[in-house]
């Protein structure tokens, strides 16, 4: 006979930190809710910890931006209140960001790319290639210009996870780790609950919120999730007075600066299959990018190399939404800009499920865009 758990009004799936921030908010809006994370919960999903709505502009697609620039302003207050609530420092720096081109061809694919901020009016710097190396004098001489995005940040992911996992847990959310979904569990069509190990788990809604996506689930069809991995490096620049102190992002790699005076290297993604760890062409075509952009960080020590997977959808945008199964919902897909939407997914999650008006329109990102 299937044993039945304790009940709950949301079952939140997956181990990443925008499920954990969903189970937050979830509970505080005094809803019982358990978290099933296959291994650990909260855990990054990608390397770097950017909190950069407008420094990737160049690779979000308009309605992602939105969603991007409302987390952005969410973010601090969210982060402050995370910090506050545990104790646990999550070292969030909002000194901006700054993207740089090394040659007239960057030039002017990052003036296009930044076309769709100038008609919305969202504020940023155009920089002489001098006054960009006054701001970071490790830049390369090389620069041709510069756009500075002074709302733009980093923080440190694993701590914002740490600092989640100690908040859920305080707010009386059931975190079950090592104890993933095995399945969904309708009646007439309708959720309820999830299928788990240790039994049935009832609830009035379930939210697939794992970052790689829920693969086949009622309604939806098949959605075409892909992973990517993103090489990173960690070296230590103490020894450098001039060490970058914001996020600087080139065609090639961003760097972010972390306030023990190392600096984390983050290429582009990969879609080869095979690349599930760093190896020595991906490493030394990343250090070129960095020593491209630092020269300098030719002087820099190698500490650490190591790779990232980032999970989206062919069109960039997350799966955000009821499926065609009432009370089942998804939210996944962040590909690597997962910290960044934390705080807006979290908001706009729990008013679909709780039946509320999110802050902005979620069609473009409901799953049933791609009905098979």
């Amino acid at each position: 006979m299937t044993r039945s758990l304790a009940p709950a009004d949301v079952v939140v799936t997956g181990g990443g930190l925008a499920a954990a921030a969903l189970a937050l908010e979830l509970a505080r809006r005094d809803l019982t809710v358990d978290l099933l994370a296959q291994a650990r919960a909260a855990v990054p999903s990608a390397p770097g910890g950017l909190v950069a709505a407008q420094a990737v502009v160049e690779a979000m697609p308009d309605e992602l931006a939105d969603l991007a620039l409302l987390s952005r302003h969410l973010f601090s207050d969210w982060l402050s209140g995370l910090e506050e609530e545990t104790g646990l420092p999550c070292e969030y720096d909002q000194r901006g960001a700054m993207t740089a081109a090394l040659d007239d061809a960057e030039e002017v694919l990052l003036d296009r790319a930044l076309d769709a901020q100038r008609s919305r009016g969202v504020h940023f710097e155009v920089l002489e290639p001098d006054e960009a190396r006054g701001r970071e004098p490790a830049l390369s001489a090389s620069v041709k210009a510069a756009f500075s995005f002074p709302l733009d940040g980093v923080a440190r992911a694993g701590r914002v996870g740490r600092a989640l996992v100690l908040a859920v847990r305080t707010a009386g959310v059931r975190v079950h780790e090592g104890n993933a979904a095995q399945g969904v569990a309708f009646s007439a069509g309708r959720v309820v609950g999830v299928e788990t190990a240790d039994g049935l788990l009832p609830a009035e809604a379930v939210v697939l919120a794992d970052p790689g996506g829920p693969g086949r689930v009622g309604g939806t069809g098949r959605l075409p999730f892909t992973v990517h991995f993103r090489t990173w490096l960690r070296l230590d620049a103490t020894s450098d007075p001039d060490r970058p102190t914001r996020l600087l992002r080139s065609r090639g790699v961003s760097l972010v600066p972390r306030r023990d005076g190392s600096i984390l290297a983050l290429g582009r993604p990969e879609t080869d299959p095979r690349a599930t760890g760093p190896n020595a062409a991906s490493v030394q075509a990343l250090l070129s990018e960095v020593q491209r952009l630092v020269p300098a960080s030719s002087g820099w020590a190698f500490v650490k190399a190591g790779t990232g997977p980032e999970h989206s959808v062919p069109d960039r945008l997350p799966v955000v939404g009821e499926t065609g199964s009432p009370g089942l919902f998804v939210s996944a897909g962040w590909g690597p800009d997962e910290l960044l939407l934390a705080p807006a997914a979290a908001a706009v999650v729990a008013d679909l499920v709780t039946g509320r008006t999110p802050p902005l329109t979620t069609s473009p990102f409901s799953p049933l865009r791609m009905r098979a």
